[in-house]
């Protein structure tokens, strides 16, 4: 069973695989007149992305963390910035404009985070492996009391009978989130989420007899989840972990194999999330309107949305650096100390984001801040540092 397992395993290796190489075949022939140096970067680029699919994408690791990082290195940073570039070989999707070298240095950077996410992955996990062998089998959780859940249901149907309705009233009145509104949305109508999420994990993990009650108050979170996190609520960006945590939670037999996880990943952010935007940007499509035609046109203009700028962002950071000069740390220790105010601090450093934003609507024609930051984009002398600092943080995950 274990050799079928692992066999079943590599073939959906080696399919991925496949097609990450059959895309730069496809990206090579449609843009080599564009000079050694680009193509040659986006070798790396691909070389460095089968690296990481070979050795920093465990089968038996418990948590999907290595799977999560891989969809989003293969999406942001090796497929939307070829179907962009080849769709649109003058202009990115941020309103910059395109120079090669600028492209080469872009590809070598994301290129060598992968390596050196591949690299730290594979030693922390390798120790976090031998440790596991080493370690007693883990306990079931501790049940939790019919007071304490009965105590959570009263509060989180308290906060939504309370919070939602005025959710509800912003969003048909198109009215500018504060402060005040962003912390109810944000925290107090997460609630039900998180609730669901605990009372979940602790139900599957406990493996005793599931009672009715149990199950009327886990159908009841489940509906006030329904009520707080769905497409006229909330964007994709947040809907879509949560229900991947929900499945992986309720189905954790199911989502053991490797395979299914990948499938649900890829599915999900390829598939799903971008199609559900039909609805999250639209809050007046009926759900009985929707065709096909109208769901394959927004999968296929998926990537060429502002959402997969993060390519794009990369690319800018280096044309900063290269007309400004290295940051040096500045903008990753605005990051750090985000706690000081500006008003004490008086030189504290914008967002990446709307620091990246403000440059390009000054030199191009970029019209909002709402830009994503890559880690690489944050500060390129911490390039390997934040790998480095992101496998610390998995270093205990299973």
């Amino acid at each position: 069973m274990r050799t079928k397992a692992t066999a079943h395993f590599l073939g959906v290796k080696v399919l991925l695989a496949l097609f990450i190489v059959l895309m730069e075949i496809i990206f090579i022939n449609s843009l080599a007149s564009a000079g050694m140096e680009f193509v040659f970067s986006s070798v790396a680029v691909t070389i460095a992305l089968l690296l990481q699919l070979r050795f920093a994408v465990r089968p038996a690791a418990a948590s999907p963390a290595d799977m999560v990082v891989f969809i989003f290195n293969w999406l942001f940073l090796d497929l939307a910035p070829k179907v962009q570039l080849m769709s649109m070989p003058q202009r990115l999707i941020n309103t910059s404009t395109v120079a090669v070298d600028r492209v080469a240095l872009t590809n070598l950077m994301c290129a060598l985070f992968m390596l050196a996410f591949t690299l730290f992955y594979g030693f922390l996990s390798g120790r976090a492996e031998a440790r596991r062998v080493d370690s007693p089998p883990a306990s079931a959780p501790r049940p939790f009391t019919a007071g304490a859940v009965g105590l959570a249901l009263f509060v989180c149907v308290c906060v939504v009978a309370i919070a939602a309705p005025k959710a509800y009233a912003s969003i048909d009145n198109a009215v500018a989130p504060s402060p005040a509104s962003l912390i109810v949305k944000r925290c107090l109508l997460f609630l039900p989420s998180a609730t669901l999420l605990i009372l979940l994990h602790e139900t599957v993990r406990s493996g005793r007899k599931l009672l009715f009650s149990r199950v009327c108050v886990l159908l009841l979170l489940l509906l006030l989840v329904l009520i707080t996190e769905n497409p006229y609520t909330e964007k994709r960006n947040a809907l879509g972990p949560l229900y991947i945590a929900l499945l992986l939670v309720a189905f954790p037999g199911f989502f053991a194999n490797w395979s299914r996880r990948m499938l649900l990943l890829v599915g999900g952010m390829v598939v799903i999330f971008p199609a559900i935007t039909i609805f999250t940007h639209n809050h007046q499509q009926a759900l009985g309107d929707v065709t096909l035609t109208q769901v394959l046109d927004r999968l296929m203009d998926h990537y060429f949305s502002i959402n997969y700028d993060s390519w794009a962002n990369i690319y800018t950071a280096v044309e900063i650096a290269g007309a400004h000069g290295v940051q040096w740390g500045h903008q990753l220790l605005g990051s750090l100390l985000f706690f000081v105010p500006s008003s004490v601090w008086s030189g504290k450093p914008l967002a990446t984001g709307i620091f990246l934003a403000n440059y390009l609507t000054k030199n191009y024609s970029m019209w909002f801040t709402n830009l994503s930051a890559p880690l690489i984009a944050g500060d390129i002398s911490t390039l390997v540092s934040s790998a480095s600092c992101s496998m610390r943080a998995w270093q205990r995950l299973p």
